[in-house]
């Protein structure tokens, strides 16, 4: 802070809470070799014991105050439009940081140091050389998700102006690709298609004696990826520094042919029931990396079943089908119908789609307390099966329906590969209720996913809340005997079959500025705790970055509803 030379002026906001005797006050500079205050910047105040939210923007002189705080750890961030967001106390952008903890009447004083923003520029074509306006522009970086490392967007996006520019900011240091896509007005509609002609096909058109040529196959300009390969795993990496502004990444979208996919949808029992929407579903090779949807097509069914998909691009596809058929005799059931396709260019045609039963799931909700009574309306209770993807497609099913007395019921599941989770609001809460376990068929589908075959009948279900989830708590200090804050902790299963992503038994924490930690909702088992000077976000969620911190780790066990405390020494 000696190195900032400002006037001692007031903050712009003083955010007052007006419930404890505390206050933390810092200042926000940049992260440049050059030390200044940065203004109007946006300071995020947060903490869950207590539960409070805080927001205020800084000085002219970057200083912010929040007064009136109770005793406790808060978490700090900061943001500023152009500027990288970061957290307090964290190591590198996009980690954890550091929870302040904060006594009654104590004054904490903190310093943020906020990063710019990277940028890269450049410009978009068309096949012809032609700006390529309109056009969406991402920068995509590889992170790990799920276990898996997978190309995400981030968000990062920008669109080609007039002259084809695009200039993507906000961005932080490191590798990114950069892909654009293109979708003209028409597409997915079967009134238009895109043909690449040549002005000898121009001249033929004009002349009066020349029979009409045949249309060229159709085309669209495919999804590229910088300096021009359709496939994401080819493209070059961009590399940009803090601050940096990367400019002349120029490329042109590349060239495909495009097909149409055809086919019938039929139900055993007669036609198709009305109101039938098949899905064209494309891999992650087809859709572009980290935006949602963008592999998703829908379509209609005509009286007769028939289906049909325009301007589709070459790859891999599963082409999905759901209706509910209507009876008075019984409720509505929900129907399914899938298969896989690769489209190579040439048009797919006599696809044959037969309706079937999804399976119906059943099961009980259970409460088991020791202090709690349970919610008194069971209908606030959400039941959620999550689709393990495994390189196909998977659509989730519909809610449940809860009775009075805790039995649900939860129809149209489609055959593969599920995990079950339970949710209502307050669920999680410190001190409330939490989610035990959910045994599908004999097996705790919090842990492990179970299957739904294709000509299963029905699977049961019992899904238990309790108030007696475990607790691992202490403090993290070095050879010294001082806070090592500076460290994240993770905590995972000792039996390697529950290294699942997603899983509820893996979590990771950053310590508090003294050291303090705290793992909550611990399922009963026994467990590896091991504590990382710098853990790339969603490391913990690869079984081969946990098979690397077992020789490191402390062995512990937790029971159920145990509340334990354990001291951690690192270092020598």
């Amino acid at each position: 802070m000696a190195a900032v030379q400002t006037p001692s002026l007031p903050p712009r906001d003083v955010r007052v809470h007006e419930n404890g005797t505390g206050t933390i006050t810092g200042i926000v500079v940049a992260d440049d070799a050059e030390v200044r205050p940065v203004r109007h910047a946006r300071v995020t105040l947060g903490s869950s014991e207590p539960a409070i939210g805080l927001t205020t923007i800084t000085g002219d002189d970057g200083r912010f105050t929040f007064g009136g705080l109770p005793a406790g750890r808060f978490n700090v961030s900061v943001s500023k439009d152009g500027w990288l967001s970061i957290a307090y106390g964290a190591k590198r952008l996009f980690r954890p940081g550091t929870a302040v903890p904060l006594l009654a009447g104590q004054t904490a004083r903190i310093v943020v140091r906020l990063p710019r923003g990277a940028v890269i520029t450049g410009a978009v074509f068309d096949s012809s050389g032609q700006p390529a306006v309109g056009t969406t522009v991402r920068a995509m970086s590889y992170l790990m998700i799920n276990g898996e490392r997978r190309l995400d967007a981030n968000g990062s996006s920008a669109t080609a102006d007039d002259r084809g520019v695009y200039r993507i900011y906000g961005l932080g240091p490191g590798d990114y690709v950069i892909g654009a896509s293109w979708r003209p007005a028409y597409f997915g509609t079967g009134g238009s298609e895109l043909h690449l002609t040549t002005d000898l096909d121009v001249r033929d058109a004009l002349s009066s004696t020349s029979p009409a040529p045949p249309l060229p196959h159709p085309i669209a300009l495919a999804s590229t990826f910088y300096p021009g390969t359709t496939v994401a795993r080819q493209a070059a990496l961009v590399t940009v520094r803090a601050g940096e502004e990367r400019a002349g990444i120029d490329f042109t979208l590349q060239i495909v042919p495009t097909a149409t996919v055809e086919g019938t949808l039929s139900w055993p029992g007669g036609s198709s029931p009305p109101g039938a929407l098949v899905t064209l579903i494309a891999t992650d090779q087809v859709a572009f990396p980290g935006v949602p949807f963008d592999g998703y097509r829908g379509t209609g069914v005509q009286s007769d079943g028939s289906f049909t998909f325009f301007d589709i691009a070459p790859g891999q596809y599963t082409v999905f089908a759901r209706a509910s058929e209507t009876s008075a005799a019984r409720a509505p059931q929900a129907l399914w119908a899938s298969t896989d396709i690769l489209v190579a260019g040439d048009n797919v045609t006599g696809l044959s789609l037969v309706l079937a039963p999804g399976v119906t799931l059943r099961g009980q909700l259970r409460f088991d307390s020791t202090r709690l009574m349970p919610p008194v309306d069971l209908k606030n209770v959400r039941l959620t099966l999550l689709p393990v993807q495994t390189g196909g497609a998977t659509l989730a099913p519909s809610g449940a329906t809860i009775d009075a007395g805790g039995r649900f019921t939860m129809s149209g599941v489609i055959p593969g590969r599920y995990t079950l989770t339970a949710s209502f609001p307050g669920l999680g809460v410190p001190g409330g209720w939490a989610l035990r376990s959910a045994i599908v068929n004999g097996a705790d589908a919090l842990d492990v996913p179970f299957t739904v075959a294709p000509n299963a009948e029905k699977a049961d279900a019992i899904v238990t809340f309790t108030d007696r989830m475990g607790q691992l708590t202490g403090a993290l200090q070095n050879a010294g005997g001082a806070p090592a804050s500076e460290y994240s902790l993770i905590l995972f299963p000792a039996s390697s079959s529950l290294w699942l992503p997603q899983s509820r038994r893996i979590q990771s924490v950053r310590p508090s500025a003294d050291g303090a930690f705290s793992f909550r909702n611990l399922p009963a088992g026994e467990y590896y705790l091991a504590a990382v000077e710098d853990a790339e976000p969603g490391a913990w969620t690869d079984p081969r970055f946990l098979q690397q911190l077992v020789a490191s780790s402390m062995r512990l066990a937790i029971s159920e509803g145990e509340q334990r405390v354990q001291e951690i020494r690192v270092g020598r």
